[in-house]
């Protein structure tokens, strides 16, 4: 017990001996925007908390630990408030607003930023386009078929000089890989500097993956720009095309809907090479096309006149 007393003693002065040293510690102080009118919107606001740094005895720090100080900032619009729609709040501002609460002894070393900004309009609004900014990569046999973006526009909130560089606004990026099915997720806009934007729901990206199979189409090969004394025959005369196409999608692979073409200007110098052939169209909704053989072989008559 006696041990324990002087242990108790000495552990005692070893704390009263520590605290009574210089020390410096960085608080996280809240900053609020205080006696906004009604009539204003505030577009990009200032940050939730600053980071300051603070030098005293360890006694006062150890209270301001204890206590939960500083208290939060309270900035006034109306002092900062100007007519280009930006307030900027600077340290020196911060500091004579922490002074108010610190002790006497407490000396505030460094304020973490040059300044902060906020911005605001008094309703200035357009209604801009909301693009998706997204990667997405299919697993292999499989592809995107399409990606849909709801809502497609937003609610945007900034002040007249910002709207002559704001066209758009855009998705927070969004990468998906090796997807085998479709997905949909909420998504958020991206923060432009300077403006408020405003969701009329949740933002919702859907992708709609499916798999890809192979399917294969005789197409009569048509031959263009033969004059008129000539005649061009192909052998075969049909080539066949082989698509890459989603399996919901395999109705739109229809020989109809696909060009094969001869052209006679393409018509090789050497009568031993075969005449090559050309893919000029395909519908859409199909992954990939090609032809089975790029070449066939060929005749060329001469009409009577």
């Amino acid at each position: 017990m006696v041990f324990f007393f002087f242990l108790v003693v000495s552990a005692v002065f070893w704390l009263l001996s520590t605290l009574n040293e210089t020390y410096e510690m960085e608080v996280r102080v809240p900053l609020n925007l205080d006696g906004v009118p009604a009539k204003v919107i505030v577009t990009d606001d200032l940050p939730d908390t600053i980071r300051v740094s603070i030098r005293d005895k360890g006694f006062n720090l150890l209270r301001y630990t204890l206590l939960g100080s500083p208290q939060p900032l309270s900035v006034s619009f109306q002092r900062y408030a100007t007519k280009s729609g930006k307030g900027v709040v600077t340290p020196s501002d911060v500091q004579k607003l922490m002074k108010q609460q610190l002790s006497e002894s407490t000396a505030i070393t460094n304020v973490k930023a040059e300044h902060w900004d906020f911005f605001y309009t008094y309703g200035e609004k357009h209604r801009l386009p909301f693009i998706l900014n997204a990667k997405l990569k299919a697993a292999a046999d499989y592809y995107v078929l399409r990606t849909t973006l709801t809502p497609d526009s937003v609610d945007v909130y900034a002040s007249h000089e910002a709207f002559d560089t704001i066209s758009a606004i855009y998705t927070e990026p969004v990468e998906m890989e090796e997807l085998v099915s479709s997905v949909s997720r909420n998504v958020q806009p991206q923060h432009v500097y300077g403006t408020k934007v405003v969701l009329p729901r949740p933002a919702r990206l859907t992708a709609i993956v499916d798999r890809l199979t192979e399917v294969t189409v005789s197409v009569p090969v048509k031959t263009v720009n033969v004059p008129e004394n000539v005649l061009l025959k192909t052998f075969p005369a049909r080539m066949d095309v082989r698509v890459s196409v989603g399996v919901s999608n395999v109705k739109v692979v229809r020989p109809d809907l696909f060009v094969v073409v001869a052209d006679y200007n393409d018509m090789p110098v050497n009568s031993h090479d075969r005449f090559p052939l050309k893919l000029m169209s395909h519908p859409k909704g199909i992954v990939r096309a090609y032809l089975k053989s790029s070449e066939v072989d060929y005749i060329i008559e001469h009409l009577a006149q």
